[in-house]
């Protein structure tokens, strides 16, 4: 068939019209594109230079809250978050297709991961700039004057109005955390990885700090007048929840007012004319007690049934309900002085700092000094009964620089994070969300088992003696797994008295000495309970006295096997236990052993070691190395730690 010359031509004119037409349209995508890629190269740009800024800033000079670094940090993390957006925005139709570039030599994980790890990175930017407004609003308002009202009753009044800055910030967060579920570390550079483990560490934190300042508001008397049950632990005298409660005291606050505090020693809590329940038997078998009274109301290892049991027995005796309990060891109140220095108390010649207070509170109970509080009688002074008016004069000493705002809240505040974090300090709210939180962040002295190895060493003195602050304590504990996911475990307990031997002889008996040194310079009676996994089975126990361990179930579910000891000082003593863990403890991928920490101790050495002499275990956290043996993780434990081991691939 021919083509006439007309068609012909109309064809080759066709062409030539749409060559230009295409040429245009390429240019023009192109052009788009380059435009794209300008704008998106640039958004990179500018998000590298705030994240190179934001991590040349000192963090710790942030704990000033001075209004003016936190609007610069509120202003790289503004742009940060802008210049993402514009990625996100640019990017965004590119995305989908990242999922098929697995391929890519050295950078296919990372092409993969790329909408996951831009979630990731505006969340975190979005969190940051929510976290600096909010914390802006609270700064400046510490800053302001008396006439304005007391600090805490300003900080009440900030937190409220910053509620949408910490409610923006929480939910940026769960994205983060959402975003950070789907990325598996060992796929990525290790660059990238190495930062999303610094990630893992403070995402909690942030979480937790993020609610807790919405949360705030309620705790600190914002819908209503609260009072706090104040339990002054002596961690010299070692309890299962931090120490023999000591002192006892009522803290009263309304929208950030506090009330007068009604500090006083414990034993006067008593009324004679009520029944009182039974004493637990194993406090009754190490101490004689017929029946429980409030001082020895934290015996349980869980604060949040001990802190129950401290409210029930406080209004039994007393008639007074109580909204939570706040219980603190000695070196909670060290720290707190130290952000609160210097503190004049009645009486005291010296003012007290974080040096000097531990060295007067123990001056002040071998011999109180006369003040205001001080009753003197006939013949001397009422010393058993008023040996503890330290902590009423320290607690008013707070009162008063926390109501005057002159106070150093970066300060306080690390102080409270640090001793919530180490268990020098126990929380426990009557309101369940509340208390839910606290669980969650770890501040609640809650024992948690959970599903999977757990180890929890509970010492109790059971002397009445002071000599906690001179003995130390090391842990060993070996796993040795088999096939059907049960495991053999021997755990090796060292304690080790450092005060000077005597050669007297250990008399357990109840009586006070001279001097406070003289009550730690005496044999150490320890009531151990060790708690393990649910169906865990004794083999073996050698170190205890008299040799039998009673097995029984412990708290949360837990197994508990419990025997005593006796360390004169200059001595070391040793506790061995072998004991069968059930089958499918562990599984074909993964040992996790939770070891969690007793409040009220100073961070200890512990030894973990997965007995593996064909080498297929590797550590995963907190790290560890290969010995001969096995995997060993050391570590000193100064909170909970989870110890994750897997099979190689």
């Amino acid at each position: 068939m021919s083509v006439s010359p007309v068609m012909e031509s109309s064809k080759q004119s066709g062409r030539r019209l749409w060559r230009p037409v295409l040429a245009a349209t390429l240019l023009v995508i192109v052009a788009l594109v380059a435009l794209w890629a300008v704008q998106t190269a640039r958004a990179a740009r500018s998000a590298l230079v705030e994240l190179q800024g934001l991590q040349a800033v000192d963090l710790v000079s942030l704990t000033s809250l001075d209004p003016a670094d936190l609007a610069d940090m509120q202003g790289r993390f503004a742009r940060l978050e802008a210049d993402l957006t514009t990625i996100e925005t640019q990017a965004g139709p590119l995305l989908p297709l990242t999922r098929s570039l697995g391929w890519l030599p050295r950078f296919g994980a990372e092409a993969q991961a790329a909408p996951e790890l831009l979630q990731l990175a505006r969340g975190v930017a979005t969190a940051g700039r929510a976290s600096m407004d909010g914390a802006y609003v609270v700064a400046h308002a510490l800053k302001g004057q008396p006439a304005d009202g007391s600090a805490l009753a300003r900080l009440v009044s900030a937190l409220e109005q910053s509620q949408p800055s910490w409610q923006e910030a929480e939910t940026a967060l769960a994205r983060v955390a959402d975003a950070r579920s789907q990325l598996d570390l060992d796929q990525l550079d290790p660059r990238i990885a190495g930062q999303l483990e610094r990630l893992d560490s403070y995402l909690p934190l942030l979480q937790t700090g993020s609610a807790l300042a919405r949360l705030a508001p309620a705790l600190l008397g914002a819908g209503g007048a609260k009072t706090y049950l104040l339990l002054a632990q002596n961690s010299d005298e070692l309890r299962p929840t931090g120490g023999f409660i000591s002192g006892v005291g009522l803290l009263p606050i309304d929208r950030g007012q506090l009330g007068e505090i009604d500090f006083k020693d414990s034993y006067s809590v008593y009324n004679p004319n009520v029944d009182h329940p039974l004493a637990p038997p194993d406090l009754e078998q190490t101490m004689g007690a017929q029946m429980l009274l409030f001082r020895d109301a934290n015996w349980s290892a869980d604060f949040r049934t001990s802190a129950r049991v401290a409210q029930s027995l406080y209004q039994l005796d007393t008639g007074a309900p109580s909204d939570g309990v706040i219980a603190f060891d000695l070196e909670a109140t060290r720290r707190l002085v130290a952000a609160l220095q210097p503190l004049t108390l009645p009486g005291y010649q010296q003012p007290l700092t974080g040096d000097n207070v531990l060295v007067a509170m123990r001056e002040v109970w071998a011999e109180p000094l006369t003040t205001e509080n001080t009753v003197r009688e006939a013949g001397g002074t009422d010393w058993w009964l008023h040996r503890k008016d330290f902590m009423g004069d320290l607690a008013a000493a707070a009162r008063s620089r926390l109501e005057t705002g002159q106070v150093d809240f970066g300060k306080l505040a690390q102080a409270i994070y640090s001793s919530l974090q180490e268990k020098h300090v126990l929380v426990m709210v009557n309101d369940p969300a509340t208390a839910a939180l606290l669980a969650e962040a770890g501040w609640s002295g809650v024992v948690d088992p959970g599903a999977s190895d757990f180890l929890l060493v509970i010492d109790s003195n059971v002397g009445w003696n002071k000599v906690n602050s001179v003995v130390q304590r090391t842990t060993n504990y070996t796993v040795t797994p088999r096939p059907d996911g049960s495991a053999r475990v021997d755990l090796e307990l060292v304690y080790r008295h450092q005060g000077e031997a005597t050669g007297e002889p250990c008399v357990h008996e109840a009586r006070y000495g001279d001097t406070y040194e003289d009550m730690a310079r005496r044999c150490y009676f320890n009531y151990v309970r060790v708690l393990a996994p649910a169906g865990a089975h004794l083999s073996s126990a050698e170190g205890f006295e008299p040799a039998d361990v009673a097995t029984r179930p412990g708290e949360r579910g837990a197994t508990q096997f419990a025997g005593s000891l006796v360390l004169p000082p200059g001595n070391t003593a040793r506790v061995h236990l072998t004991y069968d863990l059930p089958a499918g403890l562990i599984d074909d991928d993964t040992y996790n052993l939770r070891v969690q920490k007793q409040p009220g101790i100073p961070a200890w050495p512990v030894r973990v070691l997965l007995v593996d002499p064909d080498g297929v275990w590797q550590p995963v956290a907190p790290g560890g190395r290969r010995t001969d043996e096995g995997v060993q993780v050391t570590f000193d434990l100064s909170s909970d730690v989870d110890v994750i081991m897997a099979r190689r691939q």
